[in-house]
């Protein structure tokens, strides 16, 4: 966490904004939505991800354990009234609020259960409601410089995972690789995993 804390006022790069907004376009694209809706972005960060869900937003909640990236996201945010964020572990702690959508993006090879989050989200959508992560596909560990340091869970999720979490939390899973990054002379996968 503190790892967050001290990255905040550096994390809005352009090329980081750049592909988070590529990555929401993608996602928004399969989700498919046509009337406003209550999104929960867990793990918010800054806000890159789950703030350009805007369009189709009645509301939008950002959740994360960095109150360094909350304080940036809350920048942004101020003259929004339909927009809040909330500083919250949900790994520990309960929240007790219903969404349309909860997206998340790059948080899930951070937590130390992931299934048993998809549980917890799955508890907090309303009806038809649906779940959207962006994260990592399966990779060797070399994607981020200090695994330790960054609070690195996971190297990455395989489809074979995200189907096994699908499964035990009786969800359909739509697994879609939408894009590469190119670093350490590797190609890196990212998946969008929607769950419902």
């Amino acid at each position: 966490m503190s790892h967050f804390n001290e990255a905040a006022a550096q994390w809005d790069k352009e090329d980081k904004i750049k592909m988070m907004q590529q990555l929401a376009e993608k996602t928004l694209e399969k989700l498919n939505i046509t009337k406003p809706i209550d999104i929960l972005d867990f793990g918010c960060g800054t806000g890159l991800f789950g703030l350009e869900m805007a369009p189709i937003a009645k509301s939008i909640t950002g959740i994360d354990t960095s109150e360094g990236m909350l304080e940036i996201f809350n920048k942004k945010t101020q003259n929004a009234s339909h927009i809040q964020s909330v500083l919250i572990d949900l790994e520990k702690q309960n929240y007790d609020k219903k969404f349309d959508l909860i997206v998340s993006s790059m948080a899930f090879h951070h937590l130390e259960d992931p299934n048993k989050m998809i549980t917890k989200l799955k508890s907090m959508l309303n009806p038809l409601g649906h779940i959207a992560i962006v994260d990592l596909d399966k990779e060797d560990g070399t994607f981020h410089p200090d695994n330790k340091a960054m609070g690195v869970r996971h190297f990455g999720f395989d489809q074979d995972e995200l189907s096994q979490w699908a499964k035990l939390n009786e969800l359909t899973l739509d697994h879609h690789i939408i894009n590469f990054i190119s670093k350490n002379q590797k190609e890196y996968g990212q998946f969008l995993a929607i769950f419902h």
